[in-house]
Order: structure tokens, then C-alpha cells, then sequence
């Protein structure tokens, strides 16, 4: 059985995962399990993957799913295929950390009772114009650390600290978890789950409640390649909840929250001054403007729908901005290196990744670190 199974849920329109897969199978020892399943591509469309797993056991690509299928549903697709003692998702277009099996067994050995293994993602867009000055933070420190389970709850489900999604880097995607977790989040499943258009804030939610242990590396382990959020035709399961993915990103995540505290029996309490701040900021993202007006008006609606939102939607001013602001700052803050986002000439988030990869401690630093003796 693997250490870590790595699952790639390929949706229409998304390209093969070539060099991602290469990139994780490259150390012919690793304890790895890579598992890609595309949804609405033709068989036989890639057949460098298909000779690849034939070669190699430890990459595994499934049937391709009907066209349709949604995206929740081909995320459990490809996690009910894994093996792995625990399970990262990521996307086609991504980079994660080839040596995460390491890391995870390590976490494993120091942290037995942790069974979420989480860190903060870069999150790159692949279309980002290099005219407009850009900064991302590196972290400078590498350890892991146990993180109070209480203290999440509050940032994930009342917005605390936000921007226009809540603080958190715990999850399936771009996170771990062991296997065990994963059997309970399934088990714990009912009429009202994954109708969701963005499973992985469903599963941030459900990983975060039923996780027994949290543990957080400080050191960034993957790169998200960031799309912008479209708003859906997609209404809440719940009758009479305002918000959903018609409106906008932090909308459908406050449905999802809703949710899935209504299908274990509890509410949802994120109607505060920060879900208001994490709405602004949404609708300050938004730099078409016509877009920017309707979004901001489909909030203040749906505010005022919510029990003490006419109160709260008195502080709901967003600003329009018509191209995102420069952020030219950079070196060394407190604990992060700031540097250009188009370091290297990198464009992608696999370029950026492996870029700031060579900046960023070695994992054996982390799991095989002898401190130097003094005579």
C-alpha cells in the first residue's frame, strides 16, 4: 500500500496532467500512487498517460467518465480508485511536492494522532498580466505544527481573518488526509451532500469537522493554477438561504457551510462584519464593471434576506477598481519573502512552483535534519 495517493480529477476542457505526472513518478522509489480520471474525453485521447501506467504500476488512469458527470462526483470517482494510506487532490494543471510521501510519512511517525495534514497553497493565475506589478510571499520558516481545531473552526465558519474565502489550509484539495478521515467523510454522507458546483470547499468543511488532529506545514508544498469564479445557475438545496453560486465566490461557499452544518444538525453561523467584509472583497475582485454592479447588487440583496442582514448591509460598500492594484513590495517581511510572481519568467503555476522550489527548505531538511553537534 502507498504512502500517498494523489488524485487528478480531469475535468472538460482541462489538459492531460503530462508533466505533472511526470514530475511525481520521477523518483522511482517514492511511495507514490498517482490516480487520473477525465470526465467528457474521448478513449484513447492519451496515449502517452496509458503507456506510462503500463509501465509504471504506480500511476493508474481510469475509464473516462460520462460527460455530465459533476465535478463532486468525479472527485469521489477517483478518491473511491485510491489505496494510499493518505489522499491529496489536486488539479491537471497544478504542482505539488514530488517528496510529499516523506513528508507524510514523517508527519506520521512525530505527529500519530494528526490526520490532516495541511499548508498554505500558492495560488497562481495562469493569465495574470505581467503589466500590473504583482507579489507573492514565501514563507522562510519550514516546521510543522500541531494547530487547535477550535481555532479553525471560528476562521472557516465565521470568517475570521478572511479575504473573500475564509482562512483555510486544511483540506482534500491541496491538503492530506489519512485514509481513516476519508472513510468518515464518506460514511457521514446524506441527501444533502456535494450538490455543490466547488467540492473542495464542501470537503475543507467536512475534513475540518470530523479531523481529530491538524497539523500544518509551514512550508508551502503545492501551487494551485487560479481560474476566476463565474457565477452558476446553481440555487441552495436549502429553502430560503440567500446566498449560492448565482451570486458569487463567497456565496457559494457560505451555501456550502450552510449546508452541511444543516445535514449534521446545526446552523450556520456566519452572518457577521467579516462574512460582510469577505463580500466586499469579492465584489472588489470584480474589475468589469457592469459585472461588478450586478454582483454588488446581488449581495445586498441576498444580505438583506438574512436574519439581521438589513443591519449588516448598511456596512456592505464595496469600491470599484477597474484593473487589480500594483503591489511592488519586496524582500523580506517579518517571516515571508516577498518576490515578483513572475519569477524565473514563470507564468504557470507549475513554472512558479518549481521556481520557489529551489528557494524553499529540501524536505529532508524537514525529515532528516541532524542537529550539529558542538564538542
Amino acid at each position: 500500500m502507498p504512502k500517498l495517493s494523489v488524485c487528478i480529477p480531469v475535468e472538460p476542457g482541462q489538459p492531460a496532467p503530462t508533466y505533472l505526472v511526470n514530475r511525481l513518478l520521477e523518483e522511482p522509489e517514492s511511495s507514490i500512487e498517482v490516480i487520473v480520471a477525465a470526465c467528457g474525453v474521448r478513449a484513447g485521447a492519451w496515449p502517452y498517460l496509458e503507456a506510462r501506467a503500463a509501465e509504471d504500476p504506480r500511476l493508474r488512469v481510469l475509464p473516462t467518465a460520462p460527460a455530465g458527470l459533476s465535478a463532486a462526483s468525479l472527485w469521489i470517482g477517483t478518491l473511491a480508485a485510491s489505496t494510499g494510506d493518505w489522499v491529496s487532490l489536486i488539479g491537471p494543471e497544478d504542482m505539488i511536492q514530488p517528496d510529499l510521501p516523506k513528508l507524510v510519512a514523517y508527519a506520521e511517525d512525530k505527529h500519530p494522532d494528526a490526520d490532516t495534514l495541511g499548508w498554505n497553497a500558492f495560488s497562481i493565475a495562469p493569465d495574470a498580466p505581467r503589466t500590473i506589478s504583482a507579489t507573492v510571499a514565501v514563507p522562510i520558516v519550514h516546521h510543522l505544527a500541531d494547530i487547535e481545531k477550535s481555532r479553525m473552526l471560528e476562521a472557516f465558519f465565521q470568517w475570521t481573518g478572511s479575504q473573500n474565502t475564509p482562512r483555510m489550509p486544511f483540506g482534500l484539495y491541496h491538503g492530506a488526509v489519512r485514509r481513516s478521515l476519508l472513510d468518515t467523510v464518506l460514511s457521514s454522507c446524506g441527501e444533502l451532500s456535494w450538490l455543490t458546483p466547488l467540492p473542495r470547499w464542501e470537503w475543507a468543511a467536512r475534513v475540518l469537522i470530523f479531523s481529530q488532529g491538524l497539523l500544518l506545514s509551514h512550508r508551502p508544498l503545492s501551487a494551485i493554477s487560479a481560474t476566476p469564479f463565474r457565477p452558476m445557475p446553481v440555487p441552495s438545496a436549502l429553502e430560503g438561504f440567500p446566498f449560492d453560486a448565482r451570486i458569487g465566490l463567497t456565496a457559494t461557499i457560505a451555501e456550502v457551510q450552510a449546508r452541511v452544518l444543516h445535514e449534521l444538525g446545526a446552523s450556520w453561523a456566519g452572518f457577521n462584519e467579516d462574512f460582510v467584509k469577505a463580500c466586499i472583497i469579492d465584489c472588489m475582485r470584480e474589475h468589469d464593471e457592469a459585472a461588478f454592479q450586478q454582483k454588488g447588487q446581488a449581495y445586498f440583496e441576498a444580505m438583506r434576506r438574512m436574519p439581521g442582514g438589513i443591519a449588516l448591509s448598511e456596512q456592505f460598500r464595496p469600491q470599484y477598481f477597474p484593473q487589480p492594484p500594483e503591489d511592488s513590495r519586496r524582500g523580506l517581511h517579518a517571516q515571508m519573502l516577498l518576490v515578483d510572481r513572475f519569477i524565473g519568467n514563470a507564468q504557470t503555476a507549475q513554472e512558479f512552483y518549481e521556481v520557489v522550489d529551489a528557494m524553499l527548505a529540501p524536505i529532508f531538511v524537514i525529515t532528516d535534519f541532524v542537529p550539529i553537534r558542538e564538542d
